[in-house]
């Protein structure tokens, strides 16, 4: 509270991950400061369970499973691990560097379990967001959350690295202060421009 001096009145705070911001959010943002000019917003990094219960926010993205962050909150689909990398990354995905998002209950051991291959990662990040930069610029294979991937693939900055995918433990949730008509706003806004792909109510 001591350093957070933004602006208070007709303000929407948005609690969310670095990479949900960044992925999904940023690339859209303009069709909705444009269609509602008036709504101020302020974006709040949270990423794990525990940062949201001191995150003040209208609107909350959180990723967990559905025990951990579902109360209350619309679950994000799909739900799915995918491997991404650089148009410019070739070659079988057995020789190529691979990226582990740490901190998550899935990743590479899965994907051998569940798909097969000896694969053994060689980078680390601790975001999905995070990863699929790495991956962006050629780095290695990333296997993230396909609802992150949709604005890389359509801008041509990443491509599937194989046509497998694995399901995840955890996932992104939705919660919107139902109290609040610019948080309304904002969850129909995200869920149909962004998210027009069917979603599940909890």
């Amino acid at each position: 509270d001591t350093f957070d001096a933004g602006p208070s009145e007709n303000l929407l705070t948005i609690a969310t991950s670095d990479s949900v911001a960044q992925w999904i959010i940023a690339p859209h943002l303009k069709n909705f400061t444009e269609r509602y000019p008036e709504i101020r917003l302020r974006f709040l990094s949270a990423i794990w369970p525990d940062d949201f219960l001191t995150a003040r926010a209208d609107v909350e993205i959180r990723f967990g499973s559905e025990k951990q962050v579902g109360s209350n909150a619309i679950a994000l689909t799909p739900n799915r691990l995918i491997a991404l990398k650089s148009p410019s990354l070739t070659g079988p995905l057995a020789d190529m560097p691979l990226i582990e998002t740490v901190g998550t209950s899935d990743g590479w051991k899965a994907w051998k379990e569940k798909v097969g291959g000896d694969l053994k990662p060689t980078i680390f990040a601790d975001s999905y967001g995070m990863a699929l930069h790495m991956a962006v610029h050629g780095n290695g294979v990333a296997l993230v959350s396909e609802l992150l991937a949709e604005h890389g693939k359509q801008a041509g900055l990443l491509v599937p690295a194989h046509t497998a995918s694995i399901s995840g433990k955890e996932g992104f949730f939705l919660a919107i202060d139902e109290t609040s008509p610019t948080a309304a706003l904002f969850g129909e806004w995200f869920l149909t421009r962004i998210l027009p792909q069917p979603y599940c109510q909890l």
